[in-house]
């Protein structure tokens, strides 16, 4: 009894501590008989005496989607026995300056014991002043049992969402998602509707996302963003984690049957990569750091806070382009692999009249990945790399600047280099070496002779040859598998797979050191890029969109994790008479009304189509809106027609899309201040529609597919 009373005691002097402490912060903490609420402006986080966890959103009209579930919680998996319930034994709280600034701090201890197995577990919540919107938390469980333990899995974070307003447990509910795992080429991800019975694992180390067909081998790829996001016409909730580097885990969405949706992030430790499977007596395993978003619109703030947690972390994630960077270009993909230098010398006048000055050269100019020596053929580099500083040196000679495209981890398996300078590579576990979907080899990033190999190989492409910059590109380069060379001696094999990101890091630095005004462009074909390697590049990539749509969403989505001013490439204009399935047709329509960066490929152009190539380019030229700042005003997917708007000076330019606007129908224009009045001009057409005042932003047009106009305050 006398252990019992001070053990009570105790507990309130704890809640009378808390309490003092949260009446001089902007947040408090109120205690209940049976639960324990910390709260702040925007966020009501509850938990009851068996730690199970309760989110609300006060933003808004107290809007609220997260559904309380007891048995879809954070928790454990222990010899398949599925641990999610831990009775309060202490709860701390206190402000602190965190790596996020100032913050309210909360620690929930509690304890599991069923007779066989005693489980105690550390909850670490921060709620800090500078992301109202996130709630950041990582537990720790201890094993205080007689035996050792297995873990199955951990659910780091796990959160049920379901709809305020849904009082039938069989309506179907919109939910939208932008999920950051990789999956086949051409599918979606930044918009996945939710529908009955889906379920995607989002799965961020290696797995195979294509089996084997024909000539084509199984494709086995991995990597990609951390972060997934769920949200309906009222809020969205994100989850992400937030550690240091890539980390081998799951962020899996599921939607229920009763049209609940739930969101996850789920470790599975595998004691064959170096992970922590076992639990020995006093032995602790710690989760990942895990960040919870809650935002209204589409996923633009959550992403846009998602990267300002990652900064910081540490990771410096670059939030705008150097002015270079913008600058509209053409590539010789046009021709295809078998171009031929003269085709591309004939082509540079052409690409002056239209207002291009950046030539780039493109895949087909090697004979093998990893050793990079020029093709020989006739037509190209016959007298080897004599040709291609002389091809370099006749680019600059026309006034054009030009960059070489390049796959840095790739190492054909037929080549000499694979055959003598194994030590390089990625090894898998039986002593094979994997392959990507290119059917190429990888160099290890966590093998230091392998960067070098790589850095010298930036130094003879820039130094040697005289290139401005470098165009990295291949889903190879999202992650590379766990290694197992013996030569690597790494700590774990998961080693190469968390240092992807070196790569990045070095291929950038050697550029910056040899020419600070050279340029980097990534582009992960097809897939979300990590935010790991974001610090190290200029120029993001829609990542070969396969339609508009995913052009608009994926601009949309690099806008908002890099910065709103940041240079992010359409995806080229291509002829439609040349479009080959794997990019978009001409629209410069979208390009410009997204602030994108317009780029191109093409081999022939007609009369109409150089009009139409000299006219978008000539636009892009005078407006610069692909280095103006994107504005997060409307939904994507929810609000309709769908608009972007990018705000230059104190200009408002809107990016309308639809199949067909009526006039009879309002299009209500965001983000004008109140009692200014503006002119509205069509600025792809020159044409003046009127005007509008800030106090009825409203505007009636009739037009197909898209309106471009431009919204300038008349000054009284």
């Amino acid at each position: 009894m006398k252990f019992k009373y001070f053990q009570i005691k105790n507990l309130y002097k704890q809640i009378i501590t808390t309490i003092i402490i949260s009446l001089l912060m902007n947040a408090s903490a109120i205690f209940g008989q049976n639960n324990y609420q910390i709260k702040s402006k925007l966020i009501s986080i509850v938990y009851d005496k068996f730690s199970l966890l309760k989110i609300q959103y006060l933003s808004g009209n107290k809007i609220n989607i997260i559904a309380f579930d007891s048995v879809v919680q954070p928790g454990i998996v222990i010899d398949g026995k599925i641990i999610l319930k831990f009775k309060v034994k202490s709860i701390t709280q206190k402000n602190i300056n965190s790596e996020f600034g100032k913050a309210l701090a909360s620690t929930i201890t509690g304890f599991f014991d069923d007779g066989i197995m005693k489980i105690e577990r550390k909850i670490y919540l921060l709620l800090p002043e500078k992301f109202p919107n996130a709630i950041i938390t990582k537990a720790t469980y201890i094993n205080l049992g007689k035996e050792s333990i297995h873990i199955d899995s951990v659910f780091s974070q796990r959160i049920l969402l379901k709809s305020k307003n849904q009082k039938d447990r069989t309506q179907l509910v919109d939910f939208a998602s932008f999920q950051g795992g990789i999956n086949e080429w051409g599918k979606n991800y930044s918009l996945i509707w939710l529908t009955p019975g889906f379920y995607q694992s989002n799965f961020q180390g290696i797995h195979k996302t294509k089996e084997a067909k024909g000539n084509d081998s199984a494709e086995f790829i991995g990597g990609g963003m951390p972060f997934v996001d769920v949200w309906n016409k009222d809020m969205g909730v994100a989850l992400m984690h937030i550690e240091k580097f890539p980390q081998w885990l799951s962020l899996p969405v599921t939607l229920h049957r009763h049209a609940t949706a739930e969101i996850s992030i789920i470790e599975k430790p595998e004691a064959k990569f170096g992970m922590q499977e076992w639990l020995a007596t006093n032995d602790s395993f710690t989760t990942v750091q895990t960040a919870i978003v809650l935002h209204h619109l589409d996923y633009f703030d959550a992403l846009k806070t998602y990267g300002d947690l990652l900064r910081c972390k540490g990771i410096d994630i670059l939030k705008t382009s150097p002015q270079n960077a913008y600058e509209p270009y053409w590539k010789s993909w046009g021709l295809g692999m078998n171009f031929t230098l003269e085709k591309i010398y004939n082509t540079l006048p052409e690409l002056k009249k239209i207002g291009i000055r950046t030539a780039n050269l493109d895949d087909g100019w090697f004979d093998f990945y990893g050793e990079w020596n020029v093709n020989k053929s006739v037509g190209k580099f016959p007298n080897g790399e004599k040709d291609m500083i002389a091809f370099v040196k006749k680019i600059h000679a026309e006034g054009f600047k030009t960059n070489l495209w390049w796959y840095p981890l790739g190492v054909s398996p037929n080549s000499t280099l694979a055959k003598d300078r194994s030590d390089l590579l990625v090894q898998n576990e039986d002593g094979s070496f994997p392959t990507d979907n290119r059917n190429v080899y990888q160099f290890c990033p966590a093998y230091e002779p392998s960067l070098k190999y790589i850095q010298a190989l930036v130094e003879k492409f820039t130094l040697n040859w005289g290139y401005d910059g470098l165009y990295t590109d291949a889903r190879g380069l999202a992650a590379v598998p766990p290694c197992f060379n013996k030569a690597h001696h790494h700590q774990s094999p998961l080693e190469s797979f968390q240092q992807v990101p070196n790569v990045y890091k070095l291929i950038f630095e050697t550029l910056q050191k040899n020419n600070k005004n050279a340029l980097h462009e990534v582009c992960i074909c097809a897939t979300p890029h990590s935010p790991y390697n974001m610090p190290y590049y200029q120029i993001a990539s829609a990542s070969d969109p396969v339609d508009l749509f995913q052009v608009r969403r994926r601009v949309k989505v690099e806008k908002a994790i890099h910065g709103a001013t940041f240079c992010v490439g359409d995806c080229y204009q291509v002829p439609k008479n040349e479009w080959d399935g794997y990019s978009v047709k001409e629209s410069f329509e979208t390009s410009l009304g997204i602030g994108a960066q317009l780029t191109t490929f093409y081999k022939n152009l007609d009369s109409t189509q150089f009009r139409t190539w000299k006219n978008g380019f000539t636009k892009y030229n005078e407006l610069k809106l692909s280095s103006a700042e994107y504005l997060n005003l409307y939904d994507i997917v929810f609000d309709k027609p769908e608009i972007h708007v990018v705000e230059k000076d104190d200009d408002m330019y809107y990016g309308i899309y639809a199949d067909s606007v009526s006039s009879k129908k309002n299009i209500s224009l965001r983000g004008l201040k109140k009692g200014i009045n503006y002119s509205v001009y069509d600025y792809l057409h020159n044409k003046n529609l009127g005007t509008v005042n800030g106090n009825n932003p409203v505007i009636n047009v009739d037009f197909g597919e898209y309106l471009l106009i431009r919204l300038k305050p008349i000054k009284k």
